[in-house]
């Protein structure tokens, strides 16, 4: 799901100066025989069964790069949100739904790897402004994803759709 963009964003990120500032954390996937060419230190960590893991895992992370080139509402960038981290992905499908650019995330231009290269940079090279990206992704989750306000949704949309019938 846009790895080949992932890529070339991650080498081009690491010859603007990022290369021993960064590390790569790789999960949901075990280590390839021949490991592609990141320009940092990658590290992967297999995949976990388990919430707790996962909490640990996004929530050490700075921040959290989702290249897909078609999503809807993906979980991993709402699981990332939910940790404080966040997520740089292209502006497409479901994505504005859960990163508002530059308030909680960014947004990169759609398929552009210099764009993606960028959002990763801007996300991580202000330690105040991170804060508040951090603070403002949980605030997300916890203001329009609980479980309570999403059966609500669903209930409102029942009743909508049973008053019609």
């Amino acid at each position: 799901k846009g790895f080949q963009l992932l890529q070339p964003a991650l080498q081009e990120l690491s010859q603007s100066g990022w290369r021993h500032q960064l590390e790569l954390v790789i999960f949901g996937d075990s280590r390839p025989d021949n490991p592609p060419e990141f320009g940092f230190n990658a590290h992967y960590l297999g995949t976990f069964s388990d919430d707790l893991s996962l909490a640990l895992v996004y929530g050490a992370a700075d921040v959290f790069v989702c290249p897909s080139l078609q999503d809807n509402l993906p979980n991993t960038v709402m699981e990332a949100i939910a940790c404080g981290t966040p997520c740089v992905a292209f502006n497409i499908g479901g994505m504005p739904d859960l990163i508002e650019h530059q308030k909680n995330g960014y947004l990169a231009q759609p398929y552009q790897i210099e764009a993606l290269a960028q959002g990763i940079a801007w996300v991580l090279e202000n330690t105040e402004r991170h804060q508040k990206l951090s603070y403002r992704a949980r605030e997300k989750v916890e203001k329009e994803f609980t479980l309570e306000i999403q059966a609500r949704r669903y209930l409102s949309l029942f009743t909508e759709i049973l008053s019609g019938v």
